[in-house]
């Protein structure tokens, strides 16, 4: 994976392009779904002895929510952010975008940083699922792939709080 750093990132377009590899995403898993060779559910052991369930995963695209046109906010905020975007092909999306506070203050009604309160990034669980060779598959050209559901920590945002006393006695 490499990284990079945008200080101006729209959110229109990374949530339409969100949309747009969900929307693939899920036409390729409801195609090979539809060509499955295997039960409905099929039980395995991990190579940790940890039990695997396999399931088939169907998406309908018409539950996506449609995009909504907002102002950036990261720029315009008592606690500004830039974006860290990360690359990683085994990951679908393979593109994810994560908020780093700019200050360790908050800006004050002049624009100036003010360190009585603490910019700290605000934390949402995501979804993600990662490419992974599938057990058994041979070195030759017909290799194996499944997809695993894995949930990531990202910082969406950053925001403005009070911070933290603790009195000692």
């Amino acid at each position: 994976t490499r990284t990079r750093t945008t200080s101006m990132f729209s959110s229109n377009v990374m949530v339409r392009a969100a949309c747009v590899m969900m929307m693939m995403m899920m036409t390729m898993m409801t195609k090979a779904a539809g060509q499955s060779k295997h039960s409905a559910r099929t039980h395995r052991k991990s190579s940790d002895g940890a039990a695997v369930e396999t399931v088939p995963l169907q998406l309908d695209p018409r539950a996506l929510v449609p995009p909504r046109h907002t102002r950036p906010m990261q720029n315009t905020s008592v606690s500004p952010w830039t974006y860290n975007v990360s690359h990683d092909s085994a990951l679908f999306p393979p593109v994810l975008s994560e908020a780093r506070c700019l200050l360790r203050g908050c800006l004050d009604s002049e624009g100036r940083e003010d360190l009585s309160l603490e910019s700290r990034p605000i934390m949402h669980q995501v979804l993600l699922l990662r490419r992974v060779k599938s057990q058994g598959a041979g070195s030759g050209a017909g290799l194996s792939y499944h997809y695993r559901l894995e949930s990531r920590l990202l910082a969406v945002g950053c925001t403005c709080i009070r911070p933290m006393v603790q009195r000692q006695d």
